[in-house]
C-alpha cells in the first residue's frame, strides 16, 4: 500500500513538471510568435508599399505636345494643292517653388516660301504666383495682352487662320515680344483687369514693329472688362493700345477695341453655345518727318453650336495695311468644325478673300489638330 501511494506521489510530481514544461514551451512559442509578428510589422522588405501623399506640389515638368496639319486648295497660282504639317507646339511647364512656376513652347514649323522645317522658341516665361494686391508679373519672351486674338495660339482659335487684320498689322501667328509684362486684378464689383508691358518686340519683326536700333522700347497696355449677363451669357469688352519702333526708323501707334458675347445655357451646356467676336483697331505710322498714315482693320465673327460635337462659323475681315493708305484687303469665311474631344479638332473652312489692288482668290482647308499630354487650359 505504501508503494503504491509512493508511485502515485511520483506520478503526480511527473504530471506537474510535465506540465509545467509544456506551459513553460508555450509561453516561449507565444513570446517568440509575438517577436516575429513585430519584426514583419517593421521590416520594409515584408510590408506591400503604400502610396504617400505630398505635402508639396511636383516640379516634375507638364510636357505636352500639339500638331496642326493641314491640306488646302487655292484657286491661283503654278501650286494650288498644299499637304503638310503647319506645326507642331512641344510645351513643357511647371512649378519653380511655391513663389512661381515656368513655361516653354518650342515651335516646329513649316516655312511654305522654301519648304524648310523650322523650330523657333515662341514662349519662354517665369510667372509670379504669390505677389500681393492682386498683381501677377510675367518675365521672358510671350504674346502681349493686346486684343482677344493676338494672345492664342493658332490652335485655339475656331477658324483655321486668323483674321486678316492680325496679319496684316503683325504676322501671320500675331506678335510676339520680350520683356515684362505686369497684371492687375482690379477690386471692383465686376471681373476688371489692366496690364502693362515693357519691352521689344521678339527676335523677328512684324509688318507693324522692329526692335530697334535705339532704346526706344515697346509698351502696350489691356483693359479687360468682364461682365455676367445672366446665368447663361457673359459680356466681355477690352481697350488695348501699343506704341513701339518701327521699319521706317519712327513709330507706329495702334488703338484696339474688343466685344465679346458668349452664350451657354446651363441645361445643355454640352450641346449649346454661341459666341459673337467683335474686333477693330487703328494704326497711326509715321514713316518719314512729315507723313504720318492712318489706316484700320476690323473683323466679325459667330460660331454656333448645333450638337455635342459639331460647330459652324462665319466671319467678315475689313483690314488696311500699316505703311500704305490706298490698299485694302476684305473676306468672307464660313467654317464647320468636328469636335469629337478636347484632343482632337477636324476643320473645314471656305474662305473668299479679294483685295482693291488684285484678283479675288478662293481657298478650301482642312485642318486636323491632336494633342498629347497636359496641356494648360484655354482663355476664356
Amino acid at each position: 500500500m505504501y508503494r503504491v501511494k509512493r508511485k502515485a506521489v511520483y506520478f503526480g510530481i511527473g504530471l506537474i513538471l510535465c506540465t509545467t514544461a509544456n506551459a513553460q514551451q508555450d509561453s516561449t512559442a507565444t513570446t517568440d510568435s509575438l517577436l516575429v509578428e513585430l519584426q514583419r510589422q517593421m521590416s520594409p522588405q515584408l510590408q506591400p508599399q503604400q502610396a504617400v501623399a505630398r505635402s508639396a506640389p511636383s516640379t516634375n515638368p507638364d510636357i505636352s505636345a500639339i500638331g496642326d496639319f493641314r491640306s488646302s486648295y487655292t484657286s491661283t497660282g503654278s501650286r494650288k494643292v498644299e499637304t503638310y504639317l503647319n506645326e507642331l507646339e512641344l510645351q513643357v511647364a511647371s512649378v519653380v517653388d511655391p513663389y512661381a512656376r515656368a513655361e516653354f513652347l518650342f515651335s516646329f514649323g513649316k516655312d511654305l516660301a522654301t519648304g524648310d522645317l523650322g523650330i523657333e522658341l515662341e514662349v519662354a516665361t517665369l510667372t509670379s504666383t504669390s505677389l500681393p494686391y492682386q498683381l501677377q508679373l510675367v518675365l521672358g519672351k510671350f504674346k502681349p495682352q493686346f486684343g482677344k486674338v493676338n494672345i492664342l495660339h493658332p490652335h485655339y482659335f475656331s477658324f483655321v487662320d486668323f483674321p486678316k487684320m492680325i496679319s496684316n498689322y503683325f504676322d501671320g501667328e500675331g506678335m510676339f515680344m520680350e520683356g515684362l509684362s505686369v497684371s492687375w486684378l482690379v477690386p471692383v464689383d465686376f471681373y476688371q483687369e489692366f496690364v502693362l508691358e515693357v519691352g521689344r518686340v521678339g527676335s523677328e519683326p512684324n509688318a507693324s514693329l522692329v526692335q530697334g536700333d535705339n532704346d526706344r522700347l515697346l509698351y502696350t497696355t489691356h483693359l479687360k472688362n468682364f461682365f455676367d449677363l445672366s446665368d447663361n451669357a457673359t459680356f466681355e469688352v477690352g481697350l488695348s493700345a501699343l506704341s513701339g519702333p518701327n521699319h521706317y526708323g519712327y513709330s507706329t501707334a495702334i488703338a484696339e477695341l474688343d466685344l465679346t458675347l458668349k452664350w451657354k445655357p446651363l441645361q445643355f451646356n454640352t450641346y449649346k453655345s454661341f459666341t459673337w467676336q467683335n474686333e477693330v483697331l487703328m494704326n497711326r505710322a509715321r514713316i518719314s518727318g512729315t507723313d504720318i498714315i492712318h489706316t484700320f482693320g476690323a473683323y466679325s465673327y459667330a460660331e454656333y453650336q448645333i450638337e455635342k460635337r459639331w460647330f459652324i462659323g462665319a466671319r467678315y475681315d475689313y483690314s488696311g495695311l500699316t505703311d500704305n493708305e490706298q490698299q485694302k484687303e476684305q473676306a468672307g469665311t464660313i467654317l464647320l468644325r468636328f469636335q469629337p474631344t478636347e484632343f482632337q479638332i477636324l476643320a473645314l473652312q471656305y474662305q473668299y478673300s479679294d483685295w482693291n489692288y488684285a484678283k479675288g482668290v478662293s481657298q478650301v482647308a482642312l485642318r486636323a489638330i491632336f494633342g498629347i499630354g497636359k496641356h494648360a487650359a484655354h482663355a476664356y
